[in-house]
């Protein structure tokens, strides 16, 4: 059985195996019985922004469906022809990351470990954190697939909620429904929030590893619970307007308010604890990906609602390199094929920041509550500026270079705000194809059907004539758990298949 080796950012080496043929939406047999609620926070957030980026489900995967990267040798996913073993990794992933965890939550509600977890930090404020992180993972597999089986902390006695519940027997766990699974998560995040205790500290000592992102900050991890509340109530914008207005009339004023409230992932500055861009391009010398050219045409605004500005968009610089000898980043053609990918020789790459081992991944930003500040309030220009500033800054450009570029932007309005969030979202390749299919913006993306010197954008999957619209169930769904699939399958509106939308998606 193939096994997958989790590194954690420990001080010491921290270890996991898990079998990769298991049932990962079920409590983890491999998990060590001896695992402490900060190791076990550590490694959750490692995978969530390791294994849920890295050069298949991230290059091969999101970063593509957003064209934010096109593949150079092999194209065959930007034509949407996932591998089995890229789809489960999008499925299993998310449910490894929730069992680690649902322990955190076990270990410090059971009195008989509570004790000991109260040693390394405040149990209520570990708990809260543990929930916050697991709406967090769950909005991930139900952007990815829609129905998927769930459990939540706040109705752990709900019995439909069968997800994680191995050790009570349940082997083949119900899919809830997507629009369920969405209003349960936006209640857990606003009653984590309220329960966080804001003058305890999560952890104690060397809290700085054992929470990567918020360093054990009760005040960032709250913030952090009602922006991601503002991203979910986007999603649903168009779908249920009246839970999304009350969902940012509640959070909006409890949410991010500067980059320095960031939820961001820095790997450490080694092989062993590296990001996923380093261990591909530095490690094992992949030469795979490069900038998509529906991208950087956009940011060098020669497409799209900024094509009247003269210059650059800064951010093209912080985003990629270019190849030597040339002047500008060349992006290669996405869903052409593999011809039209391997006749660009000159193709730039991602910027070396990216790729190096102590790469910061975001998660959630600033910019992005912005961005939705302005799309609630009516495309409000203040908050479109904040927004760009705020990414801006996030990728170190120069607060003069930003002005100038943001001086010559068309006033905001739908087109203008979206594109731009799309912008800021590099490097979040899910949240960006979310929001493509929640807005159809940006425009400025090929779809099958166009063409590009004579070549047709056709996909290698039957029956799909647009960029998907989610990924669909892993094949072992249909052996090991096939009742419950079927169920799902019928409910989705072209089954099981990548034409099907997500609740939120009505466009």
């Amino acid at each position: 059985m193939m096994k997958k080796i989790k590194y954690t950012l420990l001080g010491f080496a921290f270890m996991t195996l898990f079998h990769a043929c298991d049932t990962d939406y079920i409590d983890n047999p491999d998990q060590p019985v001896v695992a402490t609620s900060n190791s076990l926070l550590t490694n959750a957030q490692f995978d969530l922004a390791y294994e849920l980026n890295d050069q298949w489900t991230g290059g091969r995967g999101f970063l593509g469906f957003s064209q934010y990267w096109a593949q150079t040798f092999y194209t065959d996913e930007n034509r949407y022809a996932l591998r089995t073993s890229q789809i489960e990794a999008f499925w299993e992933w998310p449910y490894r990351i929730l069992t680690d965890l649902k322990e955190i939550i076990n270990l410090n509600s059971n009195p008989e470990t509570a004790p000991n977890m109260a040693t390394l930090g405040n149990n209520n404020n570990q708990i809260q954190v543990a929930r916050i992180m697991m709406a967090f993972t769950f909005t991930k597999l139900v952007d990815t697939f829609g129905d998927v089986p769930y459990w939540s902390f706040g109705q752990k006695d709900n019995l439909s909620f069968q997800a994680l519940r191995l050790k009570e027997g349940i082997t083949s766990p119900v899919y809830t429904d997507a629009k369920v699974v969405y209003q349960d998560i936006l209640a857990e995040l606003l009653d984590a929030a309220n329960k966080m205790d804001l003058s305890k500290r999560v952890f104690f000592e060397d809290y700085e590893k054992s929470d990567n992102i918020y360093k054990g900050d009760p005040t960032l991890w709250s913030k952090f619970a009602h922006s991601l509340r503002l991203r979910l109530a986007s999603h649903i914008i168009k779908s249920d307007p009246a839970l999304a207005n009350s969902v940012f009339n509640e959070s909006e004023n409890k949410a991010f308010t500067s980059n320095m409230d960031n939820a961001t992932f820095k790997f450490g500055g080694n092989d062993l604890t590296g990001g996923p861009w380093h261990v591909a391009f530095n490690v094992n010398k992949r030469e795979d990906f490069a900038p998509a050219l529906p991208f950087t045409e956009l940011l060098y605004n020669n497409v799209g609602p900024f094509a009247t500005l003269t210059d650059k968009d800064p951010r093209v610089d912080r985003y990629f390199d270019k190849a030597k000898e040339t002047t500008e980043v060349i992006g290669v053609p996405y869903g052409f094929g593999n011809s039209a990918a391997r006749a660009v020789t000159n193709e730039g790459r991602p910027h070396e920041q990216i790729i190096k081992a102590d790469y910061n991944q975001p998660l959630l930003t600033y910019s992005e509550i912005e961005f939705i500040r302005s799309e609630f309030k009516s495309w409000d220009q203040n908050h479109y500026v904040n927004g760009i500033k705020a990414s801006m800054e996030f990728w170190g450009i120069a607060s003069s270079d930003a002005t100038t570029y943001i001086n010559l932007l068309p006033s905001s309005s739908e087109e203008n705000v979206l594109t731009q969030k799309y912008i800021a979202l590099y490097m979040d390749g899910l949240e960006a194809w979310t929001e493509y299919r929640k807005s159809a913006f940006p425009k400025t993306l090929v779809v099958p059907g166009d063409t590009f010197n004579g070549t047709t954008f056709q996909t290698s999957v039957d029956g799909l004539n647009k960029i998907p619209s989610r990924i669909t169930y892993p094949q072992k769904e249909q052996l090991i758990n096939r009742t419950n699939w079927d169920e799902a399958r019928k409910k989705l509106s072209d089954g099981d298949t990548m034409n099907s939308n997500i609740f939120w998606d009505i466009n």
